[in-house]
């Protein structure tokens, strides 16, 4: 064999040696939580019980503490092409917020590709049993941009898959975005967006990537999908005709797979030729919903990445839901049994499979959630 011929050799196994890597790309911020009973009001002095904390947060720390700690605590069993590692790559202030947060990711074993400069983004929030608001200071979160990231690492042949987090709150990166999902697919990787809240309430910028059929899987709450279809519910509670037509204009627009998150009520997956549902155990003593959303995330990429299986995504998404609410924060990695406890496996109750555009399914989720409700 040729000296040329046989570097390439041992350079293709080398390769397929080389860890599959997952990289979430997105926001980084230090969250002041205070779990209040109610809001507070102008002009008064909320007193709580339980001590204010300083964590770090935001939606992509958060996902890759969350998809990191199942990576090192589970087994990926039937998986075509299982992932061994996470990457987050973001953007962190020179300033001591700053090392707060980059000390807060090293200790929950992440690995992180950022550059430091300016300001750290802060939120503060005041958290509820099942509700909570927030102030915040965009600072590097909105600063964040192409220039920022190592895009040998991110393309690197390694990567399988691509995950934006918190897209309307990365100002600064979202003209690139549409670059960056097409050299993922060209790497061969899959991708996945999370849109988060858009604060200015105009929903723009995305539709090029979902059209372009960049994106292979869309995972939002209700409102959300509402505000990227350009709809509006009659009601704090969508129908099923309303949700039926959020989900048509989604897929119009070429998203293969819409994942919906529906709060203590579980999830749905709704591809052209398939929909799914998937409850979930409610939570002894709940704690705080900030994290929740993040934490689900982390588990449907933990669950669907290897293999493409959406209902064992749904199963680890909801899982790690539920588990996310009984802790403080959503960035310390969750305790394995806690997952364990409100896992509702395939095949069992609170698992269930539909055809496409069924009403059938939005009567199971009125039923599993009032269920849910009562215990």
């Amino acid at each position: 064999m040729r000296p040329l011929a046989a570097l390439s050799s041992l350079s293709s196994i080398f390769n397929l040696l080389r860890p599959s890597t997952v990289h979430i790309v997105g926001d980084a911020y230090l969250d002041m939580l205070a779990k209040v009973e109610h809001l507070p009001e102008w002009d008064s002095d909320t007193m709580i019980e339980t001590p204010i904390q300083t964590l770090a947060g935001g939606s992509a720390l958060n996902t890759a503490v969350q998809l990191n700690s199942l990576l090192t605590s589970r087994r990926q069993r039937g998986q075509d092409r299982p992932f061994r590692r996470c990457v987050l790559h973001s953007r962190l202030g020179d300033d001591l917020y700053g090392d707060l947060v980059a000390a807060r990711i090293r200790k929950a074993g992440v690995q992180l590709s950022a550059v430091r400069r300016g300001g750290q983004g802060v939120c503060i929030c005041l958290s509820g049993e099942r509700d909570r608001a927030f102030v915040s200071y965009k600072g590097t979160v909105s600063n964040f941009t192409v220039a920022d990231l190592n895009q040998r690492l991110l393309f690197s042949r390694s990567s399988s898959h691509l995950h934006f987090a918190a897209y309307f709150d990365c100002v600064g990166l979202q003209s690139a975005v549409p670059m960056l999902l097409k050299r993922a697919k060209a790497c061969g990787a899959t991708t996945s967006v999370v849109p988060q809240d858009d604060a200015t309430d105009q929903w723009a910028g995305l539709h090029e990537s979902l059209r372009s059929g960049l994106v292979d899987v869309l995972i939002c709450n209700q409102k959300e999908a509402a505000g990227i279809a350009g709809v509006q519910y009659a009601s704090a509670v969508p129908t099923w005709d309303e949700t039926d037509r959020v989900v048509q204009i989604l897929q119009a627009l070429g998203v293969p797979l819409i994942v919906l998150t529906l709060g203590p009520d579980g999830a749905i997956a709704m591809a052209a030729d398939q929909w799914w549902f998937q409850s979930t155990k409610p939570v002894a003593n709940p704690m705080d919903t900030t994290g929740a959303g993040d934490a689900f995330a982390a588990g449907f990429l933990f669950g669907w990445c290897g293999a493409r299986d959406v209902r064992r995504g749904l199963v680890y998404g909801c899982a790690c839901g539920s588990a996310a609410v009984g802790q403080l924060g959503g960035s310390d990695p969750l305790d394995a049994k806690a997952i364990e406890a409100t896992m509702i496996r395939e095949g069992s109750t609170g698992s269930f499979l539909f055809g496409p555009n069924s009403p059938e399914l939005w009567e199971t989720v009125s039923t599993a959630g009032a269920s849910a409700s009562s215990v």
